[in-house]
């Protein structure tokens, strides 16, 4: 499933802490007492300030094709002035942990958001958020340090490590909905490991982790991922269920879609098209949304076996699925053709 990228991947995310949160802005008469005290929290401000223009960049519509070079060049030039703020307030010898965790964030995004991404970046984010995940920081930030890491060996592929990272993080995280993430991201990495009573057993934690009115903001990635694990465990009927309560509280799919999110490994993004399209083939009950339905289903389950390795676990049961498929397409379209 999509991880929040925040987050996430990005989640669906953690909330990043921000240095006003903790610490008031500095004052005239901090500024006298502590100058570079006062000039850190001024990076800091302003490192956040390119970060947010650069979630921003990341969602905005480019109506124009020359707008998404520019786009693409401007979100890079955002981080990289993000890096030039945090260096100057200290990077990654700096002894406020909050520098250092900033730090590896946007060396993350610059590494994960490269396509294809970028491993010294990541090896390099990694390097410094493991000095606050390991260090003494305060809880919060101890957890954003770990859950960063999580994500950055989950693009790498490292599931051990990943897995690892994130029971760190939910040992520093013990309520509320940020659990809730942790749990259905360290699930979704289970899957990837094969592991799926393990992944099922997290994503229904991370459900019930949640209040109702956080459900349409939190648990609808959620319920995706507890889809694509139930239907890997052999459950296609409870799968498509759990799609269709998605959409009850997330029509348009837009969680799932969100810039924030993003599929680990890649092609996977196609089996959870492949059960969407599928879900609103079985609800619909006009004829043509019902076949284009099918159509989609059939077609993703095609790219999935198309995209994934040789070695990918999943391929055999794709097969099934997509043979599956295209009977049920033939069978229901034809009685359809009949009445």
């Amino acid at each position: 499933m999509k991880r929040a990228a925040f987050v996430a991947v990005a989640l669906a995310a953690l909330v990043w802490p921000s240095p006003r949160e903790a610490l008031a802005a500095p004052s005239v008469w901090m500024k006298a007492r502590d100058p570079a005290g006062a000039s850190r929290l001024d990076l800091l401000d302003e490192a956040d300030q390119l970060l947010l223009k650069y979630d921003l960049a990341q969602s905005e519509p480019m109506f124009e094709p020359s707008a998404a070079v520019d786009l693409l060049r401007m979100k890079d030039v955002y981080l990289l002035e993000a890096v030039k703020r945090l260096e100057q307030a200290g990077g990654a010898e700096s002894a406020d942990p909050r520098v250092r965790v900033r730090l590896g964030h946007v060396l993350r995004r610059l590494g994960q958001d490269n396509k294809p991404p970028n491993p010294i970046r990541l090896e390099e984010a990694i390097r410094v958020l493991l000095t606050v995940a390991k260090g003494s920081a305060p809880p919060a930030i101890t957890s954003v340090a770990w859950n960063e890491l999580a994500i950055a060996y989950a693009v790498l592929g490292k599931r051990d490590q990943e897995v690892q990272a994130y029971g760190e993080a939910l040992a520093h995280e013990p309520l509320g909905h940020h659990r809730a993430i942790l749990l259905a991201n360290r699930a979704e990495s289970y899957m990837g490991m094969g592991r799926l009573e393990d992944a099922i057993a997290g994503y229904r934690a991370a459900l019930r982790s949640l209040l109702p009115i956080e459900m349409f903001h939190y648990g609808v990635t959620a319920l995706w991922g507890l889809a694509v694990a139930t239907d890997r465990d052999g459950d296609l009927d409870s799968a498509l269920a759990s799609i269709a309560l998605a959409r009850a509280y997330d029509p348009g799919d837009s969680k799932i879609h969100a810039s924030s999110w993003f599929f680990s490994p890649p092609h996977d993004e196609a089996w959870y098209e492949a059960l969407g399209a599928w879900s609103r083939a079985r609800a619909s009950n006009l004829g043509a949304v019902r076949a284009d339905a099918y159509t989609r289903a059939v077609e993703s389950w095609e790219a999935y076996l198309e995209r994934a390795p040789s070695d990918d676990r999943w391929i055999p049961l794709a097969r099934v699925r997509l043979e599956a498929c295209k009977k049920e397409r033939e069978r229901v379209l034809s009685a359809a053709r009949r009445r």
